[in-house]
């Protein structure tokens, strides 16, 4: 079976949608949504957007998240919308912008409740990589596409400064 090469993918085509309903059972005690919840959500979505960008002999795993913001809790009787999509891929790493807002059921007014970037790690060899170019069409892609090459400068000290922490580590 021949492989199937996309050279240029649109970020809307990579867009990985969830709706929900904030229930009383996904409060914490402070009767806002629980963040393990809210991580939840992301991870799966997030990993939805990859699986739309990657080619289908592809396979990742989550390496991390960064600029993760609780921005304004999830309340009882919102709607919760969270949305991902692709926002720049180097070398094996894909990065996947999410955000979550929330409406008020009674007075529609939308919030921006969350915001993290996600890095996927494609696992397959590196000479069976080929990503598409990505195409920003809004205003906000624009935004995050153009500022994807910082945010990848931003990780490399973070990584490094991640190894030496671990390796002060008590590992009892």
């Amino acid at each position: 079976m021949e492989e199937i090469i996309i050279e240029t993918i649109k970020c809307a085509d990579t867009r990985a949608t969830h709706e929900s309903y904030v229930f009383p059972a996904q409060l914490n005690n402070s009767q806002i949504q629980f963040g393990g919840e809210t991580l939840r959500i992301l991870d799966a979505n997030a990993g939805l957007a990859g699986v739309k960008f990657l080619p289908g002999n592809l396979s990742f795993v989550t390496a991390g998240y960064d600029h993760v913001q609780f921005l304004s809790p999830a309340q009882p009787n919102e709607i919760l919308t969270c949305v991902s999509y692709v926002t720049g891929s180097h070398k094996r790493a894909v990065e996947v912008f999410t955000k979550f807002l929330t409406t008020d059921t009674k007075t529609k007014e939308v919030k921006v409740a969350f915001i993290a970037f996600c890095t996927l790690i494609v696992t397959n060899d590196m000479s069976e990589i080929h990503f598409p170019k990505l195409i920003a069409e809004s205003d906000e892609e624009q935004y995050l596409l153009g500022s994807y090459d910082e945010r990848l400068k931003e990780r490399n000290p973070e990584l490094a400064d991640n190894k030496a922490i671990i390796s002060h580590l008590n590992l009892k």
